[in-house]
């Protein structure tokens, strides 16, 4: 009985992918491939059919070679390629030349963004350290003491949603950064029962590793969302999660995120059941009668 190929693993780069199937490919695809293998990954930037121009063969070929190895179709493999250069670019002014030198209509603008913000989703679930997450999870639901949500520059909408939404499920959730108490005044008297939540995505924030430093030192815990195991932030925290960011813009993207704080407060609600339903039915009568007094006001007037 014949035995099948195992299957390409999802990490595999094209690099990776190449040295599996050099025994399959035609004298042509190996012509390709030497090009692609000494370009790689700024090749990749081009169309396919710009990159078929630039080595005397046709897109058609192209698009076969990056089927055979186990791509879904090029624009997957363009998206490795983009996440590969500017994964090691800091800043967005950076990354600019990469992520918009290559030729793309704006559906591809549309196309690429959804590639990328699928696979920062799948890449992000499958990689998940579940045990942080069952922790932190708990932690987030039980502790004693106050929750202090902290984020600096592009995560602060990320920071606002987590803190807005836990607020509902737990009382003393509070958000240090913009529109809230600075963080210096936020932690006068911090307690050992406290926990800080704080994101750190890149180019990483000074602020972030400061005051975790001070809540480690009160003796309370300090929980990092960040997007890489080499952040700052990752050691000094008690337990940490990691996001993927890849786009198809020079600005990282944080729909995984928005994700993992989404699955967070679900898990919270999960544990806080009956707590949270009471909350939430309090604020509904709250905001009946907000909404009420200035239905009156409005008719006085």
């Amino acid at each position: 009985m014949k035995s099948s190929k195992p299957a390409t693993p999802d990490d595999a780069t094209l690099l990776d992918r190449l040295a599996r199937e050099a025994a399959t490919l035609t004298a042509r695809e190996r012509e390709l491939a030497a090009a692609l293998g000494q370009g790689y990954p700024h090749v990749l930037l081009e169309s396919a059919t710009a990159l078929a121009a630039q080595h005397g063969t046709s897109a058609s070929t192209v698009v076969r070679l990056f089927a055979k190895l186990g791509y879904a179709s090029y624009a997957d493999a363009q998206r490795e390629a983009r996440a590969s250069v500017t994964a090691a670019l800091p800043t967005a002014g950076l990354r600019a030349p990469a992520a918009i030198g290559a030729k793309r209509t704006l559906r591809d603008c549309l196309d690429d963004a959804l590639r990328h913000d699928q696979h920062n989703l799948a890449a992000t679930h499958e990689s998940l350290d579940l045990a942080a997450f069952e922790a932190i999870a708990h932690l987030l639901a039980t502790a004693k003491g106050r929750i202090f949500v902290l984020a600096q520059k592009n995560s602060a909408p990320v920071s606002a949603w987590l803190a807005l939404h836990l607020n509902m499920c737990r009382p003393d959730v509070h958000e240090l950064g913009a529109g809230a108490v600075t963080p210096t005044d936020g932690v006068l008297w911090l307690k050992p029962d406290d926990v800080l939540l704080a994101f750190s995505i890149r180019r990483y924030s000074r602020a972030p590793v400061s005051i975790a430093r001070v809540f480690r030192a009160q003796g309370a815990r300090v929980v990092a969302l960040c997007d890489s195991p080499a952040a700052p932030l990752v050691p000094l925290a008690d337990h940490h999660l990691l996001v993927r960011t890849a786009n198809a813009s020079p600005f990282d993207s944080y729909t995984a995120a928005f994700f993992l704080c989404n699955a967070l407060v679900s898990a919270v609600v999960q544990l806080r059941k009956p707590a949270t339903i009471d909350a939430l039915q309090r604020r509904d009568a709250l905001w009946e009668a907000f909404a009420s007094d200035l239905v009156e006001s409005t008719r006085k007037g």
